[in-house]
């Protein structure tokens, strides 16, 4: 379980409440994880070439792909859709996860991700997201990796409001 950073939130950063969960409930994220398995090879990895966007357009909004830099210190956000950008209230896409988030929730950001690049496996989070100058909503998120045209990790994610339909 990922903690309650309330407390360290400054004006510039985002905050969230969440734990780890076993299956996506949102249907966008169940959508997500149903098209990331029907890509994976027979090893079980899915490759970045194999993801095409024009398959996602019923996701794209809340979609997001990180990637690992600084040998893993930090991650930067290559794609992330419009509606978490305005969720977030703030433009996420091609910078580091230690530039838009507080610093106890980039590091546990970025040990979460690294857990999940070395698992292979997809992860899920559900609670509560605090963007800049926004009320906290309740959200879920999915974590599905997969690898980048050079060979390292990359992450395929949604993140969506519960209260949004599918």
């Amino acid at each position: 379980m990922l903690t309650d950073l309330g407390p360290q939130l400054d004006a510039n950063a985002v905050d969230y409440q969440v734990t780890e969960v076993d299956t996506p409930i949102h249907p966008k994220n169940q959508a997500l994880l149903v098209y990331w398995r029907s890509k994976a090879d027979a090893e079980g990895i899915v490759h970045r070439r194999d993801v095409d966007p024009v398959d996602l357009k019923k996701v794209l909004g809340g979609m997001f792909i990180v990637e690992p830099v600084d040998d893993g210190a930090d991650l930067l956000y290559r794609l992330v859709g419009s509606q978490n950008e305005r969720r977030l209230g703030m433009k996420c896409m091609g910078r580091r996860f230690t530039q838009c988030y507080a610093a106890g929730m980039a590091a546990e950001q970025i040990a979460f991700h690294a857990r999940v690049f070395a698992s292979g496996k997809p992860a899920f989070l559900r609670g509560r997201l605090l963007g800049l100058d926004l009320e906290y909503v309740n959200f879920e998120a999915s974590y599905l990796p997969i690898r980048a045209e050079s060979g390292g990790h990359q992450m395929l994610g949604g993140m969506y409001d519960l209260a949004e339909p599918a």
